[in-house]
């Protein structure tokens, strides 16, 4: 699951915000009252009505409906699950039985639920298969793209389609996605000895205990005013996580960004043993980061937030690393 308690707070000033529209293309288009289509991972989706029962199937989601005023019918999981989620306002009903006994999404526990619009997000957690399954219940939104085509929609494109499958009107998108810029805005003028600087982020990987470079968080890093270090991917131009460079241990010398990013969750390493390891190692202390106070370390909650990244996750997300890179050398030296 991915998704502050100021969620609610922001939904208030997203409908009040006197911002400029931003603008945000997508490729929903409403038909008409009461009737609307968007086009998906896996296709066009069509909606008859506007949908009361919404099911929900991942966490990220309820923020999203909940900046449009919607309301889950249910959400997968159960509160507890909630707890790594901290920028995240819900206190609806929860089902743990729609995971099956593997962990994955059980159609026959969703079509318990009789809803009339379920939403995932992204085509890792529901697959072409799973998505036939659901679409039998009702519409089933996974995304814009598929795993081949790199699966990641952003927050604003998922929105942009809700907000159309919901029936809500465009202007609602503009100003979500006018206020996210400002707030990253707002926290780069605090950051002025960072702006044009690179930056890696890796992310230990439970394939091999290496540091893979991902584009996952690169929205959020290039608002701050930050730009692409050496090998770190730009989803812009096709490039991901798969084929870019990797850095064992022995190699993390090779992470020269000014500002660099590492992610050591706690299912990959449970015990913080590579964590201590990075810590420990003299070549880690020798590189540009750490010798500018801006080597950062991300595990679980200050990763989820930024993986995908969503308004009130990176609103959270800002107020635990900032103090870092404020007090940062080189953000001193720009002063």
């Amino acid at each position: 699951m991915t998704t502050t308690t100021r969620t609610r707070s922001l939904t208030a000033f997203l409908l009040t915000a006197a911002l400029a529209l931003a603008g945000c293309s997508g490729s929903s288009e409403k038909a008409g009252p009461g009737f609307a289509t968007v086009d998906a991972a896996y296709g066009e989706i069509t909606v008859d009505e506007k949908p009361e029962r919404i099911l929900v199937l991942d966490a990220a989601m309820v923020e999203l409906l909940d900046v449009l005023g919607e309301e889950p019918l249910v959400v997968v999981g159960g509160k507890a699950d909630l707890d790594d989620y901290p920028w995240l306002d819900y206190d609806g009903e929860f089902d743990p039985d729609l995971w099956d006994a593997d962990w994955n999404i059980s159609a026959e526990a969703v079509a318990e639920w009789e809803p009339d619009l379920i939403v995932g997000g992204n085509p890792w957690q529901i697959d072409e298969k799973l998505y036939e399954d659901l679409s039998e219940i009702a519409p089933t939104y996974a995304g814009r793209y598929t795993q081949a085509e790199g699966g990641a929609t952003t927050w604003q494109e998922s929105l942009a389609d809700l907000a159309t499958l919901t029936g809500h009107d465009d202007a609602v998108v503009d100003e979500a996605v006018a206020a996210y810029d400002a707030t990253l805005a707002t926290a780069a003028e605090k950051l002025p000895g960072l702006q044009g600087k690179s930056f890696q982020l890796a992310v230990l990987s439970d394939e091999d205990q290496q540091l893979w470079l991902t584009e996952y968080a690169n929205g959020p890093l290039l608002g701050l005013g930050l730009t692409l270090g050496e090998g770190q991917p730009s989803d812009e131009d096709g490039e991901t996580a798969e084929s870019a460079p990797k850095y064992s241990l022995e190699n993390v010398d090779q992470l020269t960004a000014d500002v660099v990013f590492l992610v050591t969750h706690e299912y990959v390493d449970p015990e913080g043993e590579f964590r201590a390891s990075l810590e420990a190692d003299p070549r880690v202390a020798e590189l540009p980061a750490a010798q500018n106070g801006t080597l950062v370390y991300l595990r679980d909650t200050t990763w989820y937030a930024v993986n995908p990244p969503t308004p009130a996750s990176v609103a959270w997300w800002l107020d635990q690393v900032m103090p870092q890179l404020e007090e940062s050398a080189l953000n001193q030296s720009g002063q």
